[in-house]
């Protein structure tokens, strides 16, 4: 990706110069350009997914959009939110008939990152990935349609892989909690959309990529106080999904429950 962004700039001091970047809106409509650029996203796709085969043992299809989160495991930054939206996204596919799943696009969800040693619930959040993954992914009614992978061992090396093959990221941390989230520029400069709150460096990247490049999620900083407050004065009503996905979790179709101590936490800040 690095030759193609130098080949269509002509100089490779893009590097160190950021705002030649901006040079590529005058290619933006060149079909030869997107042709490369397709290509060079597939060549890290298919590279990221036979890493995950090696290090995993599971199969993904490079052909699915690929959904990355990559961050610490800790509850403000919402790994538990996350892996909710896959097991909703499961339990809706497995209800719908063969015609339905027809029209779905095909997606793989990778959640990666470390838990401290002493954080209990962390390390609860790490093995419902790695449940829900152990399920959804040995599902043949499922097939390619949703994987979920837990990256193992995260680190810089391993970022180096994720990070070319991504399609989608979530930076999805309660707004107000994150310092920067460094990770979303290198997933923007991978040619990556994002989903996120308006919280670190998600302000300054979706000022720069446009708001059409940029998902905006829940709440923003100025209403997270009120809405904990709710919260404390049991006002706050769960969305009927998120309690769906709840239950689904509770009927022990990943197994025992260990979970539910933070499932409302989860979601109350991003209301």
């Amino acid at each position: 990706m690095a030759n193609w962004l130098t080949k269509w700039l002509k100089t490779d001091q893009w590097v160190t110069n950021l705002d030649l970047l901006r040079g590529l809106r005058q290619f933006s409509d060149n079909s030869e350009l997107q042709s490369e650029w397709a290509s060079a996203k597939m060549a890290n796709k298919i590279r990221l997914a036979q890493y995950i085969f090696q290090v995993t043992g599971v199969k993904v299809n490079p052909n699915s959009l690929f959904d990355i989160q990559i961050k610490r495991i800790h509850e403000y930054k919402c790994q538990l939110l996350n892996i909710l939206g896959a097991i909703y996204r499961y339990k809706r596919l497995k209800e719908m008939s063969a015609e339905e799943r027809k029209k779905v696009v095909p997606r793989t969800i990778m959640i990666g990152g470390k838990a401290f040693a002493t954080y209990t619930q962390a390390k609860r959040i790490v093995k419902l990935v790695n449940d829900v993954g152990a399920v959804v992914n040995n599902d043949p009614d499922i097939g390619d349609l949703l994987k979920v992978v837990f990256i193992l061992n995260y680190n810089v090396s391993v970022a180096e892989i994720l990070i070319p093959g991504s399609e989608l990221s979530q930076h999805i941390s309660t707004a107000g909690m994150e310092a920067s989230g460094t990770s979303n520029m290198k997933f923007a400069l991978n040619g990556c959309l994002i989903i996120g709150t308006l919280d670190g460096a998600n302000v300054e990247i979706r000022e720069e990529i446009g708001k059409d490049n940029f998902f905006l999620f829940g709440a923003e900083a100025h209403d997270v106080p009120k809405l904990r407050k709710e919260r404390e004065q049991g006002l706050f009503v769960p969305d009927p999904r998120f309690e769906e996905a709840k239950n689904f979790v509770k009927s022990r179709a990943f197994g025992v429950v260990i979970y539910t101590t933070s499932f409302v936490k989860c979601t109350r800040d991003q209301h």
